[in-house]
């Protein structure tokens, strides 16, 4: 198993390649009019050779899904890939992206809860510090997020204060985005419990690969809704130069490096906790936004990223205290068997010596 640190710093690594997406995208592919559903159809579909290969070369060999194993990896390609994508897309469709961006922190939430509900994950213990700093602090990084968003959104709609559009924000588009959100939260949990947890399953040492088949089926799933520009198609033939680098860095870094580190990660700790560094991407995104786009940090927006950040340390701290006593209580466990007290004197000979030496 993997350092703690090791794991940690692979998931700030997931938040900062997701936050730098948004900023990505924002300066790139938007301005150009760049089609969402196309640009997700090609990001998947150009990210499962390039994890295909990570996977030959790190795990040495590629494995083939049995017909008995397909049904797991279509669904876990329909929720983490096509369903979080495209319900994300329709949700900022029938919204705006300030909106989608307040729905993204609660994947944390919803992984607790459903961890908790079907029983991958047990109750926080309430009657000690580190199950309320675990859930307080999940809590906590979300409102943090929230704020940030909220903050942002106001100062846009006060900057365009005549426009209709902020406006006509549709109910719809708040569904898609709770399916949005609650199928990334599904996308891990299945992961966790049928491949990571599963005793005899072959797919729990190979991350890389479970990635890269879900991405194959997620890219099918796209396909089937890109049949939309069925009698348009100038959508899949029209690419614009300028939509080179931000689909580069989708295939490779957004999808590629982040959802890989997302498996790897599943693999050695809990799903919640993989989770629950989702709300720094709001705080990546914030900072480079700034740095990148030019946009102003309000007060509130720093009052979110100290909330935010409070949040995540108190998680860290329940996970470290949580793994600091399960290691001593193995330790404990491996003394206790380590060896058997025979008598309690040093002298101790045994019964058969005793008598010959005194025949002696």
């Amino acid at each position: 198993m993997a350092s703690v640190w090791m794991v940690w710093l692979a998931l700030v690594v997931v938040q900062l390649g997701f936050g730098a997406y948004g900023v990505i995208v924002s300066k790139f592919a938007k301005e150009n009019k760049a089609d969402p559903l196309i640009f997700s159809l090609i990001r998947d579909a150009g990210c499962f050779p390039v994890l295909l290969l990570a996977a030959f070369v790190s795990e040495k060999r590629i494995q083939i899904p049995s017909p008995r194993e397909l049904p797991l990896f279509i669904v876990l390609g329909l929720t983490g890939m096509f369903g979080n994508q495209l319900l994300y897309l329709l949700g900022i469709y029938y919204t705006n992206a300030n909106i989608a961006s307040i729905f993204q922190p609660a994947i944390p939430v919803w992984t607790a809860l459903l961890a908790i509900i079907v029983r991958i994950e047990p109750f926080p213990d309430f009657r000690t510090l580190r199950g309320w700093a675990k859930s307080l602090g999940i809590l906590l990084a979300a409102v943090g997020a929230i704020v940030m968003t909220v903050e942002k959104k106001t100062g846009q709609a006060s900057d365009h204060s005549g426009s209709s559009s902020s406006d006509s924000v549709n109910f719809v588009g708040y569904i898609f985005l709770l399916g949005n959100t609650l199928s990334m939260a599904v996308y891990i949990l299945l992961q966790k419990k049928f491949i990571f947890d599963k005793e005899d399953s072959c797919w729990k040492t190979k991350p890389v690969t479970v990635t890269a088949w879900s991405y194959l089926f997620g890219a099918m799933f796209m396909a089937l809704a890109s049949l939309y520009y069925v009698n348009k198609p100038e959508k899949f033939t029209y690419f614009p130069q300028e939509e080179v680098y931000p689909i580069l860095y989708a295939i490779f870094i957004a999808s590629g490096l982040c959802y890989l580190l997302i498996s790897w990660c599943n693999m050695q700790i809990s799903a919640s906790l993989v989770t629950a560094t989702w709300p720094l991407q709001v705080l990546f995104c914030a900072i480079l936004s700034y740095f990148v786009l030019g946009e102003v940090l309000k007060t509130l927006e720093y009052v979110g990223g100290v909330l935010i950040v409070i949040g995540l340390m108190a998680v860290v701290w329940s996970n470290f205290s949580e793994e600091k006593m399960k290691s001593e209580q193995e330790e404990d466990l491996n003394n206790s068997y380590g060896y058997v007290k025979v008598s309690q004197y040093d002298n101790f000979v045994a019964e058969g010596s005793r008598k010959r030496k005194e025949v002696n």
